[in-house]
């Protein structure tokens, strides 16, 4: 029997994180028979022996700074042999393997959750979390730091009174921390109440910034539609990219997706445009364009605009996944720097 085992709440509360470290699992254990999630404070180590006593295989996922502390537990309970290797450890206790290993953090994002996720735009999570310790101690909320990387900065809020403590936030911060429980429904929000409207043109995520947005009601108020425009005869030919742009610096460029945003906004009513190109792999990259790059972009119809490129790690789905997340971020930046 094999077991997955995944060390923090994020795993089980973020869907696409969730999703793929079944996926990741089934890569290196092939059919898993049991799952489960534990909390990171206290570890489930009670749960974590039953697993082992009925596996011939066992994956555990966990953040890194939890190793020694698993290592140790198992050295204490069983006579192993470790090997540490690239991503972890493989351990073999008899018969049996335990791979423990780092998940990629990039962007562990999800687009419905249980948590206040809150966005910062202009803030870092350190700085944020030394700034929101009055509110957090007024609404007994615990914050914990989700992503600090490449100016996307996210933290996690659960526990306590979370809805006034949103309402705090929005007080208190304004435009420099984006508070939300659901992010497509918070977007859909801050159009709606300034009148404005989006549309997308997407490669790589192929239709999911727009798949989110049309699964909450209201979206129709703000959004008339989108292109997935995969091929460059399309970029071309619908969005009019120029063919120098494509032949000169390749689909995943900066400024073919800068030429998307223009096309999207110039054949749509409105005002705001997302657009996206990148490898979503497994195939298709090379040395100076690996698997994971994307070129992420937003403009307003009034030419504020960010374009911004990362290289993401995890299997397609949660290549795509992270790009829709970082993308949303950073249509947060520019509508709040335009209203």
């Amino acid at each position: 029997m094999n077991s997955l085992f995944c060390v923090g709440e994020k795993f089980y509360t973020l869907k696409p994180l969730r999703d793929f470290s079944i996926r990741y699992g089934e890569n290196i254990l092939g059919k898993i028979h049991q799952i489960v999630f534990s909390d990171l404070e206290p570890m489930d180590f009670h749960t974590l022996r039953f697993l082992l006593q009925d596996s011939k295989q066992c994956l555990i996922l966990s953040p890194k700074e939890c190793f020694s502390l698993i290592l140790e537990w198992i050295n204490q309970n069983y006579t192993a042999s470790m090997q540490e290797e690239v991503k972890g450890y493989k351990i073999i206790c008899g018969e049996k393997k335990v791979f423990l290993q780092d998940y990629p953090k990039d962007y562990e994002g999800a687009f419905y959750h249980k948590h206040l996720i809150l966005f910062l735009l202009g803030l870092d999570c350190k700085s944020a979390l030394e700034l929101l310790k009055p509110i957090m101690k007024a609404f007994e909320v615990d914050l914990e730091i989700m992503s600090d990387f490449s100016g996307l900065e996210v933290l996690v809020a659960k526990n306590g009174d979370l809805e006034n403590f949103l309402v705090e936030v929005n007080n208190v911060f304004g435009n420099k921390i984006v508070p939300s429980f659901n992010l497509t429904k918070t977007i859909i929000h801050l159009l709606k109440s300034s009148h404005q409207k989006i549309t997308t043109a997407e490669s790589c995520t192929g239709g999911l910034l727009a798949y989110y947005l049309t699964r909450e009601s209201g979206s129709s108020e703000v959004f008339d539609g989108g292109v997935v425009s995969y091929a460059n005869s399309i970029k071309e030919s619908w969005l009019k990219v120029s063919s120098n742009a494509l032949m000169g610096f390749g689909a995943v460029s900066e400024i073919v997706v800068r030429e998307m945003l223009e096309g999207a906004l110039e054949i749509s009513s409105a005002d705001f445009a997302i657009a996206t190109s990148g490898i979503a792999g497994p195939n298709g990259g090379s040395a100076s364009k690996p698997v994971g790059l994307v070129f992420m972009g937003v403009k307003s119809k009034s030419g504020k605009e960010i374009i911004e490129s990362v290289i993401f790690k995890g299997d397609r789905n949660y290549i795509q996944e992270q790009a829709c997340w970082y993308a949303y971020g950073l249509f947060l930046k520019v509508f709040l720097q335009v209203y």
